[in-house]
């Protein structure tokens, strides 16, 4: 990791030192990239219809999604590195990712019903 920097996540801004985990940067960008959708949402003209139940697990499914991408993106790199480590750890949060999905996907059926 030159620069302290995983490549292919610049474009967030997002600086990793070199100790932190998988799990906390993952957490970090997850937070911050709440943040920016908050601000996001504050700017634009809210609808005055609640939010159905089906849009709420359609979110979620696109939160994974780009979660799924950061994580694939961060072991790509570690491959090209040779990090094996990172790429095991990867690969964990990638499976709990699908798993996750899985359940996000049956619930946003059921209240699509």
């Amino acid at each position: 990791m030159s620069n302290n920097k995983v490549s292919g996540i610049h474009a967030f801004g997002v600086e990793v030192p070199e100790d932190m985990s998988l799990k906390e940067l993952i957490e970090r960008l997850l937070n911050e990239g709440e943040v920016e959708l908050e601000k996001e949402l504050d700017e634009e003209t809210r609808q005055s219809e609640p939010q159905s139940e089906a849009d709420k697990w359609q979110r979620y499914a696109d939160m994974l999604g780009d979660l799924f991408d950061v994580a694939h993106q961060i072991g790509y790199d570690a491959y090209m590195q040779g990090d094996l480590r990172i790429m095991r750890k990867v690969l964990q949060v990638e499976t709990d990712v699908v798993d996750l999905a899985g359940i996000v996907a049956m619930e946003k059926s059921r209240a699509a019903k």
